[in-house]
């Protein structure tokens, strides 16, 4: 996020020379841009497409290109992966035959010796025996499905066509095939009221799953139709004090019900009869795949599919986000045309500004600290004075108070630099025709009506 350089340079140019010494570990991501149906919501790179449909297979044709390009390169393939995730889009929409032919270039191409997490994401109508079956013979160990509200009204808002039996029918066929099975949902909607959102909370917990991924909703990254869905049912924005009372409370149901946080917006069911762990944060699980993206320096990422992100060292890199000329490129030209930031140096502070708050601890022996500039310690001291963190020797952990701040945590930990570059992002989102939110004041409620 620093003050960057962006350049559009070739594929060939910049990974032939990407570095190896100092990288604990990578991560894979694949993109894989189709839906059956497009939630209202979302902005993620994707459009309409079906499994059997001819595109699809256009494209898986021109991913294998892409895994066996980046297989050239030594600098790429030597780290041994150690987590992979397949986002989109949907990544169901995949036949079993394209999930098997995937997996197997993956295979050949990467060292896999380390890998220990296998996440594929899934949409419940385009899931049957016959994929979770490739899925698995690939290595995937982790399914996890957009379930995001079990509430009538605000499935129809998403367009979310599937049904609650379906959503049902497909945690329990994952269970059948996968090690752990997990599902995202969304709170904070426009009038969403606490009745509405406690009945969410307890039919997630009937969902039997080990994990589950609970997000509050921000409205400067959602997208116009949801805000017509809103605005045609005379719905109102929730101010940010009312999403963070939601917060709290999600919280707390979710520990009387005997779940535990393991990150920022993930929790994990703790098995019958076991106790919290003796810190706020459980720590007998942990999301991999999100220890490369919220993550140390020396942990790096890999993005394959049209506009997948990878980060290495300091070089942030953006695959060609249009799918018709990502396709042509690797098909025709057996290359890919990238968008390349390039940071100020080793971003060491990673650890700091994005591990801690959003797991919850930071051993201290993983930070470089010769390498972190005084303001981001100072700040770390503040956050210890307010106690938000406590610190002993070895770590540290953000207490419960800081839990529930742990995004602002992030950018309080930020550099100004960076601070710089999300407020003019977010300033720009407020712009956006169409898009209504509430009012973002974070004073408590009595120093807010007093003025």
């Amino acid at each position: 996020m620093k003050g960057q350089e962006l350049d559009t340079v070739s594929h060939h140019d910049f990974h032939r020379g990407v570095r190896t010494d100092g990288v604990r570990s990578r991560a894979l991501y694949f993109h894989i841009p189709f839906c059956d149906t497009v939630c209202t919501f979302c902005t993620l790179n994707r459009g309409l497409g079906s499994t059997g449909d001819e595109q699809i297979e256009t494209y898986v044709q021109a991913l294998l290109k892409e895994i066996a390009l980046k297989g050239r390169y030594a600098e790429v393939t030597s780290v041994p992966i150690r987590a992979i995730f397949f986002g989109g889009g949907t990544p169901t929409t995949l036949t079993a035959d394209q999930i098997t032919r995937i997996g197997r270039a993956i295979h050949d191409s990467f060292d896999l010796s380390a890998l220990e997490e296998f996440t594929f994401e899934a949409e419940v109508k385009s899931v049957t025996e016959e994929k979770c079956a490739a899925m698995r013979d690939i290595g995937v160990n982790k399914a996890r499905f957009g379930l995001q509200s079990f509430d009538p009204l605000y499935r129809e808002i998403f367009n979310i066509t599937a049904t609650i039996e379906q959503e049902h029918a497909a945690a329990e066929m994952f269970a059948r095939y996968f090690d752990y099975t997990s599902f995202d949902m969304i709170y904070g909607m426009h009038g969403q009221t606490f009745e509405q959102f406690s009945r969410d909370i307890e039919y997630a917990i009937g969902m039997g799953t080990a994990t589950m991924e609970l997000y509050p909703i921000s409205n400067v990254v959602t997208q116009a139709p949801l805000h017509r869905g809103y605005a045609a049912r005379g719905l109102q924005p929730l101010s940010f004090i009312d999403k963070m009372a939601m917060t709290i409370y999600l919280n707390q149901y979710l520990r009387a019900a005997g779940f535990q946080q393991h990150n920022g917006h993930g929790y994990l069911r703790l098995p019958e009869g076991v106790k919290p762990g003796p810190h706020f944060i459980s720590r007998d699980y942990v999301n991999l795949y999100n220890t490369h993206t919220w993550s140390h320096h020396d942990d790096e990422l890999i993005g394959l599919g049209n506009s997948a992100i990878s980060q290495l060292a300091n070089f942030t890199v953006m695959n060609d986000d249009n799918r018709a000329t990502y396709v042509k490129n690797l098909l025709e030209s057996d290359d890919v045309k990238i968008n390349l930031s390039v940071g100020d140096g080793i971003p060491y502070e990673r650890g700091i500004i994005l591990h801690l708050p959003y797991f919850g601890w930071l051993a201290k022996d993983r930070i470089a600290w010769e390498h972190i500039p005084a303001e981001i310690t100072d700040k770390l001291g503040v956050l210890v004075q307010e106690g938000m963190l406590e610190e002993d020797a070895a770590e540290f952990r953000v207490t419960e108070l800081g839990w529930v701040w742990y995004v602002n945590m992030m950018y309080h930990l930020s550099p100004s630099s960076d601070q710089k570059v999300l407020d003019e992002f977010t300033a720009l989102k407020r712009r956006t025709k169409g898009l209504t939110d509430g009012d973002d004041r974070m004073l408590p409620l009595l120093q807010v009506a007093a003025r």
